[in-house]
């Protein structure tokens, strides 16, 4: 059976104190602006490997935790992963690092936890802080096993930094990915997208104009593309940018003989 897995991408976007101090260029980097773009990467990973996924925190709201865990236990998902970005005291200083999370006792989410802490530290460059138990709400009311991730302090520059950006954000959702792969047994899928051999062209049709009727574009290799469209839609908020990613997305379905959504 195909596992079901609940993402949560941690706090909405305004949820007060959830940011780094200002940088020195004035720039403050929100929490969520982390997450939800971790979230959406690690969406696409786990589809591409054969998982059904629920987003439990759509949109960019706060939504409250017990709405979270309500929807994971009612979809019955076999597992739960929480991501976010750490933070302690309110301006810069030295803690930092990567660190797991699991329930009191849970057998099944210590053993999940360690097995992603350990991709995760040995693919990103972070500090190991370990494995720990938490009476976190997530991790307390979820029926499934369940992990809460923090993946850098959002109060330390150099953390901060990575934490800001686009090839940091795509290491942790990738080794999220490989962990919760192991967890369950299933073989990772690298993100690979190899185009299908191009045949000879048949002397009595124009090679430039696809025969009607026919698609131009493989219904999976449209299927391989549109998820990374749809994490670059979740990790912007500029309205003409998500148009446009939507537009793409739909004309790999309609170059694929699906319909547009």
């Amino acid at each position: 059976m195909v596992k079901l897995i609940a993402v949560d991408d941690g706090h909405g976007l305004e949820t007060p104190g959830k940011r780094t101090p200002s940088f020195p260029d004035g720039m403050v980097m929100k929490e969520n602006e982390f997450n939800r773009v971790v979230a959406a990467y690690l969406d696409a990973h786990l589809k591409r490997c054969g998982f059904r996924t629920l987003l439990v925190a759509p949109g960019d709201t706060d939504i409250p935790l017990n709405n979270r865990t309500t929807a994971a236990n009612n979809a019955m998902a076999d597992f739960y992963i929480s991501i976010h970005a750490n933070a302690y005291g309110a301006g810069w200083n030295g803690a930092r690092g990567i660190e797991t999370y699991y329930y009191p006792g849970s057998t099944a989410g210590k053993q999940a936890a360690d097995i992603i802490h350990a991709q995760l530290v040995k693919g990103t460059p972070m500090p190991n802080r370990g494995v720990k138990e938490a009476n976190f709400h997530v991790l307390r009311e979820s029926t499934m096993p369940a992990v809460l991730v923090e993946l850098g302090f959002m109060t330390n520059r150099e953390d901060a930094e990575l934490l800001r950006s686009g090839a940091y954000r795509a290491e942790c959702a990738e080794e999220l990915a490989k962990g919760i792969c192991q967890v369950f047994g299933v073989p990772y899928i690298p993100v690979s997208v190899v185009p299908d051999p191009i045949p000879d062209p048949d002397p009595d049709t124009d090679p430039d104009q696809p025969e009607e009727g026919t698609a131009v574009l493989s219904v999976e290799d449209a299927n391989k593309i549109i998820p990374f469209l749809s994490a670059a839609y979740m990790a912007t908020t500029d309205k003409e940018a998500r148009k446009e990613f939507n537009r793409l997305a739909n004309e790999l379905r309609k170059a694929s003989g699906q319909e547009p959504q």
